[in-house]
């Protein structure tokens, strides 16, 4: 038996109001991951204003800085004296001695004994300490005006009183023939005219910055004058004022 037409439209009426099945739907994207930000690099460390850098820097000096920036840091320096290879200016407060060719640092020195290259090594250590840290790949050399080791791989030179470090100098690697203070001989110093008295002290104690007697008064005359006198002279001088005082 054929559907009537009243019930095939009824079915089509039926079929167009039922609601659609229902959907599920879609699954939610995971988020995304969050780009991760890189760090800025770090601006290189300033050394230390007590540290002593090979080839770099010494008490905050950096080697290249123009000379300015240290008489605005230091003050005015106690003499300045002029050699045939560079300008050395003393700061005898601070036990530092800079060296300026054309306005620029080239090398730094120090006598001070708060200033260390590290906990192991500084002013006032002994010879074996230094070549412990630095090896032998050193010249023996004046440093000045003491006997030394110099490093002109590395940029740093040791004066030695009494195999006691007196001095130490920081200079551009292989540039050691560039710095008045090692280099030998050169024109006799001027004469000075008296010096201090320090027959009474104590030789290798806080009050002769850890130096023998000669080795202190060679220092303190460097820094009142300029003038680097011989370790003979000042032993000489010395033994005169231990005379008188007898």
């Amino acid at each position: 038996m054929r559907p009537s037409a009243a019930a095939v439209l009824a079915a089509a009426v039926l079929l167009a109001t039922s609601p659609a099945p229902a959907q599920e739907p879609a699954p939610a994207l995971p988020p995304a991951a969050p780009t991760p930000v890189q760090p800025l690099p770090a601006p290189p460390a300033r050394p230390s204003v007590r540290q002593i850098v090979p080839g770099q820097a010494l008490a905050g000096i950096v080697l290249g800085q123009r000379i300015q920036l240290i008489l605005a840091r230091f003050g005015r320096p106690s003499v300045v004296r002029e050699t045939m290879v560079d300008s050395v200016y003393t700061f005898s407060r601070w036990g530092i001695a800079v060296y300026v060719k054309d306005g620029t640092v080239t090398a730094a020195s120090t006598s001070n004994s708060l200033l260390k290259i590290s906990e192991d090594l500084g002013v006032g250590y002994r010879a074996e300490d230094v070549i412990r840290l630095f090896g032998r790949g050193f010249r023996e050399g004046t440093v000045e005006g003491f006997p030394g080791l110099v490093y002109d791989d590395v940029g740093v030179a040791f004066g030695l009183d009494r195999q006691a470090v007196a001095v130490i100098i920081v200079f551009r690697p292989r540039t050691a023939a560039q710095v008045s203070g090692l280099l030998p001989g050169g024109a006799a110093p001027p004469p000075v005219a008296s010096f201090p008295h320090v027959a009474n002290l104590r030789p290798y104690s806080v009050e002769t910055n850890y130096f023998s007697l000669p080795g202190y008064l060679r220092w303190v005359v460097f820094h009142a004058s300029g003038v680097w006198i011989t370790f003979g002279e000042a032993a000489r001088v010395v033994e005169e004022q231990r005379s008188e005082a007898r």
